[in-house]
């Protein structure tokens, strides 16, 4: 079950008013099922994008046992879970109720604290090692202004020295989600706010992303275009910007 093309296309040209919604994601909860909800109908696609999302937040990490961590924006808890299985104790939350709901499911121990909750409304003080977030900034905020505002909310829930750390598809173009931001303004953002950027990094050859995620391909199919898509990234696409997501991670300074 799920979005027809033109279903989805149509919601693709609304996406600053849909993508912002906990309405549309609570939807695609009850229509799709595995990495689906929360990402593209093509789940070998996502395992792609998984494993480098998550090889890029683990070296920035670096060893996580022990730490607390706030997953902001956590879809159906994919990340907290991988954070959990490597010694960290984590904390999640996300505005789509749907999402929290499948999230608890696939935790049956209920290690990970799940709560419903907008990335506007952190409270906590001093009280995290790292705050990490995939695909949330860009879809929870409108504008720069918004994302300042979160950013210094995350800087007051940090710990000294704790690290901030996004995989996010920011851009300026017609790749944007719902905000519109490269990552220079992001790092900009950042440095105004009390934190020192430590690492930037391309991720995913935005043009073979682009045919991939409309349909779910086959694996072999999938796995081949996403890598060779990979491998021109790392021969000079790093450099021109074409990454769909982009890797910061950055360190409370004060």
């Amino acid at each position: 079950m799920g979005d027809s093309f033109s279903n989805m296309l149509s919601r693709r040209n609304q996406r600053a008013d849909v993508y912002s919604q906990a309405d549309f994601w609570n939807e695609k909860a009850r229509n799709y099922d595995g990495s689906a909800v929360s990402m593209w109908k093509n789940q070998a696609l996502n395992a792609c994008y998984e494993r480098e999302q998550f090889a890029f937040i683990d070296k920035a990490i670096g060893d996580l046992k022990g730490l607390h961590i706030l997953d902001m924006g956590c879809g159906t808890g994919r990340l907290s879970r991988h954070l959990t299985s490597q010694g960290a104790t984590v904390e999640a939350f996300d505005f789509a109720e749907e999402t929290i709901r499948i999230a608890k499911a696939q935790d049956p121990s209920s290690s990970i604290r799940y709560r419903v909750q907008s990335s506007f409304d952190i409270s906590e003080v001093s009280t995290f090692d790292v705050v990490a977030a995939i695909g949330n900034l860009t879809v929870a905020c409108k504008t720069p202004a918004d994302v300042e505002t979160i950013v210094r909310l995350v800087h007051r829930a940090l710990k000294p020295g704790g690290r901030f750390i996004v995989v996010e598809p920011f851009h300026d173009s017609f790749l944007s989600r719902v905000l519109r931001l490269t990552t220079a303004g992001y790092a900009d953002i950042l440095t105004r706010n009390g934190f020192r950027v430590d690492a930037r990094k391309e991720l995913h050859f935005w043009p073979a992303r682009l045919p991939l995620c409309l349909a779910a391909w086959p694996r072999p199919l999938t796995v081949t275009g996403y890598y060779a898509g990979q491998a021109l990234l790392a021969a000079g696409g790093q450099w021109l910007g074409l990454g769909d997501y982009k890797g910061v991670a950055a360190t409370r300074a004060g």
